[in-house]
């Protein structure tokens, strides 16, 4: 009788540990700062719209970036792309902390240095998601591509929850200096690690092997399912976890910075339950199976969020979501790490990006722009009716998301 793989034989190998753990301390310093800037805006303006506008600037440069930064992890060294995008973030971070020190940080500064960091992280996600393959061997890449899920995911978790309670006890000043601590330690961290040799990609045109990538999406079902649904739950459900929590808490807990530190705290909490399970249970259940339950919960987080002004039920609602988002984001990664053939791998992490860059910034601009028209309750349900109408009309579609259960090929 055939033992049953440990779920932490990735960390086993020292390239491996190295990558998680300094990729889990950047992403956190990270997200972190992704929060104190919206939050700020929010204290200088008063506005969902600049708070919505402020994701808006990082979001869209990274989206642009990001077919890029998957073609190039395809054809050059994924550690010198990643390297440099965490160089590049760290000094932005030292700018925002030098001009907020000097207080001369200013609405659209803060906008200007958000579409440098935006065009900086788009060289982030993709060269991350592909390194993966070439730290472990084959046996071991299930377990891999699992623990660097949990590490962006946990990042995206953990990091608003620090900032949230940062933020409310000390200011952004504190949170911008853990970003440049973050990168600093992280890219220490990652240094050592050597990566297996790839076979060369053929040098085709840019635009011909970016458009050869979407081509082997659209060709593949169980691709598209994945791009959809990280679509929709990044622009109605993750977009009250990062670019409008602090609206979330100022609107509609009146609660103003005590509410977000809360808010993000319980998200992010939820997240690491989640996670918990995930890497202990997690070959347990069929993708298709966990993705469903996923979006199910994530839209009732968000609906019972929306539908309640006592904060102590909202924070149940973000308990909730918290572990759906978790959960989902784990599953999303997997499913496709599993499916793509090596020599699109950089090229497909990327589209998938793509559908979650762009579901951010669209989900952030028209959710601030109603929130200011109607109101940010008024926004919160409805996403949360839009999410829940996603994931019954998905699940009788596609058979309850039948397609993440594929395997290679």
């Amino acid at each position: 009788m055939s033992v049953p793989p440990s779920p932490l034989r990735a960390l086993s190998h020292r390239g491996f540990r190295l990558f998680f753990i300094g990729v889990s301390i950047a992403t956190t310093g990270q997200f972190m700062q992704s929060l104190a800037v919206p939050f700020y805006m929010n204290q200088l303006t008063d506005s969902n719209w600049w708070v919505g506008s402020s994701a808006f600037a990082v979001l869209i440069p990274s989206l642009f970036m990001t077919p890029v930064a998957g073609i190039w992890s395809d054809r050059m060294s994924r550690k010198a792309l990643l390297f440099g995008s965490f160089f590049t973030q760290l000094a932005c971070s030292a700018v925002f902390l030098a001009l907020f020190t000097a207080d001369l940080l200013t609405p659209w500064l803060m906008i200007g240095i958000q579409v440098v960091v935006g065009v900086a992280s788009g060289f982030q996600w993709a060269p991350t998601q592909a390194m993966t393959v070439l730290l472990v061997p084959p046996e071991d890449l299930l377990s891999a591509v699992r623990f660097v899920s949990l590490s962006f995911t946990a990042g995206r978790a953990l990091g608003p929850a620090l900032a949230g309670l940062t933020l409310i006890n000390w200011g952004p000043g504190p949170a911008f200096a853990v970003t440049i601590v973050g990168f600093g330690l992280g890219l220490a961290l990652m240094a050592p690690m050597r990566l297996r040799a790839t076979e060369p990609v053929e040098q085709e045109p840019f635009w011909l092997q970016f458009r050869h990538g979407l081509d082997y999406v659209r060709r593949r079902p169980a691709m598209r399912l994945v791009m959809f649904t990280s679509f929709a739950v990044a622009s109605v459900g993750a977009v009250f976890a990062f670019a409008l929590a602090e609206s979330v808490a100022d609107d509609v807990f009146a609660l103003s910075d005590g509410g977000l530190g809360w808010l993000t705290a319980t998200f992010g909490f939820g997240s690491m339950l989640a996670a918990l399970y995930v890497t202990r249970y997690g070959d347990r259940h069929a993708r298709s199976r966990v993705e469903m339950t996923a979006v199910g919960v994530y839209a009732v987080g968000v609906l019972v969020t929306g539908a309640t002004s006592w904060l102590v039920v909202g924070l149940l609602g973000y308990l909730i979501f918290g572990a759906g988002h978790m959960a989902h984001g784990v599953t999303m990664n997997s499913a496709l790490q599993v499916q793509v053939d090596e020599q699109f791998r950089g090229r497909v992490m990327s589209v998938w990006l793509m559908s979650v860059l762009s579901g951010l910034p669209i989900g952030a601009l028209i959710g601030g722009f109603l929130g200011d028209l109607v109101s940010m309750r008024f926004v919160v349900l409805v996403y949360g009716g839009l999410l829940a109408v996603f994931w019954a009309t998905t699940v009788i579609r596609s058979r309850g998301f039948a397609g993440l259960d594929l395997g290679p090929g």
